[in-house]
C-alpha cells in the first residue's frame, strides 16, 4: 500500500494548486483524478486571471497574489501567460456613466485602469465597432492563460520537478482517514484533500447536502482560427459584465444601468449573459456566456442563448472570421455570495471548492492557505 503525506482528489487548477504547494513545502504528494486528464471548468473557460473584476481588498489581494504563483510557473511549466488587458465597452450613456464614476474613484488606481475616449478606441483593440462603441474603460489589471494547455503543463512539470504522483483514470471510491480506496487500490495518506466537486458530493453526501452547493452551466463557444495577423489583444466585455463584477458595485450610477438593462436586455437577463470575448494562441476567438444555476443537472444546449450571444458580439466587434468551431457546455460549483467553500467534513480531510466560476484567479492563494493550515 503507498503511502502519502497529502493526496488531492481532483487534477483541475484548484487541485493542482494545492499539489504545488504541498509539494514545495517537502510533502509527498498524490493527486488523483477520474478522468484521462483534466476536463471540466478547469480548461471549459477564458483562461482569464481576472484582477480587473475584483474589489480592492481581501479579492484583489487573493487574486494578485495568486498571479504571483502563476507568473512563476508558467515560464517553468511551458506554457503561455500574458498580460492582455481587459476592455469594458460603453455602448450605451448608462454604461458610460458607470465607466466615468469609477475613473473618479479610487478604485481606477488599484486597478491600473482609465477610460479611452471613442476615437482611441482603435489604439487598444482595432475590431471594436466605431459606429457602436462610445468609449471604454481599459484595464491593464488582466492577464491571459493558455487554458487549453494549462493544466496538462502544470501536471507534467510537477511530476518531474516535485516528484508528485498522478494517478489519471481513477475513481476514488471511499476515503476513510488515513484510507483511500480507489479504482487502481488503496492508498494511505495523513491528509486528504477534495478539490473536486462531484466527488465531495459522492463521498460525503450528507456534507454536501447540507452545504449548500448548488452548481452553474455555462455555454460557450469558439470560432475558427482568426486569419494571420488579426489580433483582438485585450479581453472584451460589455455592459452586462459591469452590473455582475464587484468590482463596479459601489458605484451608484450602476442602478440607473441596472433598469436600463431590465427594460432592454430582458433575456440576456434571464439566462444570466455577459459577454465575454478572448483570443487564444492558436488564433480563434472564445466567445460566452451564459449562467444557469440548479442542482447539477446538465440541460440542453439552446440556440437560443448562443444567439444571443453573438448578436451582442457582433454589436461590439467586427471579427474577421466569424464561423463558429466549437460549441460546449461548462460546469462549476456555485454557492451564492461565497467565493470559496473550505470545510472540513471528517478529521484528514479539508474540502475546497471555488463556487464563484473564478478558481483560476484566486486558487493558488486559497490553496497556499490550506496547505499552510495542514502543515502548521
Amino acid at each position: 500500500m503507498k503511502k502519502f503525506d497529502v493526496a488531492i482528489v481532483g487534477a483541475g487548477i484548484l487541485g493542482l494548486a494545492h499539489a504545488f504547494h504541498a509539494a514545495r513545502a517537502g510533502l509527498r504528494v498524490a493527486v488523483f483524478d477520474r478522468s484521462p486528464d483534466a476536463r471540466g471548468a478547469s480548461v471549459r473557460n477564458f483562461g482569464m486571471l481576472a484582477l480587473n473584476a475584483q474589489a480592492p481588498g481581501a479579492q484583489l489581494s487573493s487574486a494578485r497574489k495568486s498571479l504571483g504563483y502563476w507568473q512563476e510557473i508558467a515560464p517553468q511549466a511551458g506554457f503561455e501567460l500574458r498580460q492582455s488587458g481587459c476592455m469594458f465597452v460603453a455602448r450605451a450613456p448608462e454604461e458610460m456613466a458607470v465607466l466615468a464614476e469609477f475613473t473618479q474613484s479610487a478604485k481606477m488606481a488599484e486597478h491600473s485602469a482609465h477610460l479611452v475616449a471613442a476615437e482611441d478606441l482603435g489604439h487598444y483593440c482595432p475590431a471594436l465597432r466605431a459606429d457602436r462603441v462610445l468609449g471604454a474603460l481599459f484595464s491593464a489589471e488582466t492577464w491571459k492563460v493558455d487554458q487549453r494547455q494549462a493544466n496538462a503543463k502544470i501536471a507534467a512539470w510537477l511530476q518531474e520537478v516535485y516528484d508528485v504522483s498522478f494517478y489519471f483514470s481513477t475513481s476514488v471510491q471511499e476515503v476513510s482517514p488515513p484510507h483511500i480506496a480507489t479504482s487502481v487500490g488503496d492508498f494511505t495518506a495523513g491528509h486528504i484533500v477534495l478539490c473536486g466537486g462531484n466527488e465531495f458530493a459522492s463521498l460525503f453526501p450528507d456534507a454536501f447536502a447540507t452545504s449548500g452547493v448548488t452548481s452553474c452551466q455555462l455555454q460557450m463557444m469558439r470560432t475558427h482560427p482568426q486569419p494571420d495577423g488579426w489580433r483582438l489583444h485585450p479581453f472584451v466585455m460589455g455592459g452586462l459584465s459591469m452590473s455582475r463584477y464587484s468590482a463596479f458595485s459601489s458605484c451608484a450610477s450602476l442602478q440607473d444601468l441596472l433598469t436600463m438593462q431590465a427594460a432592454r436586455f430582458k433575456p440576456y437577463i434571464d439566462h444570466g449573459i455577459h459577454v465575454i470575448v478572448s483570443q487564444e494562441p492558436d488564433g480563434s476567438v472564445t466567445i460566452g456566456d451564459s449562467h444557469a444555476y440548479g442542482t447539477g443537472a446538465a440541460l440542453p444546449r439552446s440556440s437560443e442563448i448562443d444567439a444571443l450571444i453573438l448578436e451582442d458580439v457582433s454589436d461590439m466587434l467586427t471579427l474577421a472570421e466569424t464561423r463558429i468551431a466549437h460549441r460546449w457546455l461548462g460546469h462549476y460549483a456555485y454557492l451564492p455570495n461565497v467565493g470559496s467553500l473550505i470545510f472540513s467534513p471528517k478529521d484528514g480531510v479539508t474540502v475546497v471548492s471555488q463556487t464563484n466560476g473564478q478558481g483560476m484567479t484566486h486558487g493558488f492563494s486559497i490553496a497556499e492557505a490550506v496547505i499552510a493550515d495542514i502543515v502548521r
